[in-house]
């Protein structure tokens, strides 16, 4: 049963008992559809609360969270991306734990990404660097996370493969302790990323 015909329904169901009102009443046939529309829309509206899932609402949302920023200028991200930003800045609560930096990652879309931290491994990639290497942290990002392809309509002059984010590069630049510095990383495979 359509949402037009539950609106006509529950009109039938406000007036009066008695013969005067049985049969089609045009009266009450009209309201219905609008009355279907108004409903549909509320619940529209109320998908748009979701900063995952607003279309129309989405630069409103920007403008109050300062997106786009220096990370993506305008007109470069898809909506899919502006929807996985915002969410990701508006829903995720601060930290400097690796389980934020690893909530960043999947709100932006990376849920195969892995965090490495140096100072937790048992010899330092340089032992010349000796305990310097506990401020450098490491982001795996599957290489196959991010290729883009040239397609058919993809214009003469892009290239024919890129790799790399520098959107979420630029959104864990910004998000991460000041005294550190974060290593991107893109293995060609799943083993890589442990080595």
């Amino acid at each position: 049963m359509s949402l037009e015909d539950d609106y006509t329904r529950l009109l039938y169901h406000l007036l009066p008992p008695g013969p005067a009102w049985e049969g089609d009443n045009p009266l009450l046939n009209g309201p219905a559809p609008s009355l279907a529309a108004v409903h549909q829309r509320g619940d529209d509206l109320m998908r748009e609360i979701d900063p995952a899932q607003t279309v129309e609402l989405i630069g409103r949302y920007e403008t109050l969270c300062g997106l786009p920023d220096s990370c993506a200028p305008p007109g470069v991200q898809t909506l899919r991306q502006r929807q996985q930003r915002l969410d990701a800045k508006i829903n995720i609560p601060g930290g400097i734990n690796e389980r934020f930096y690893r909530q960043q990652l999947d709100a932006l879309g990376y849920h195969t990404a892995t965090i490495e931290q140096f100072q937790n491994l048992d010899a330092t990639p340089d032992p010349e660097w000796g305990d310097k290497w506990r401020y450098y942290w490491r982001v795996n990002i599957p290489s196959d996370a991010t290729v883009a392809w040239q397609t058919c309509t993809s214009a003469c002059n892009s290239a024919i493969r890129t790799w790399g984010d520098t959107v979420v590069e630029c959104v864990i630049d910004k998000l991460s302790p000041s005294h550190t510095v974060v290593v991107f990383a893109y293995p060609e495979g799943e083993n890589d990323a442990s080595n």
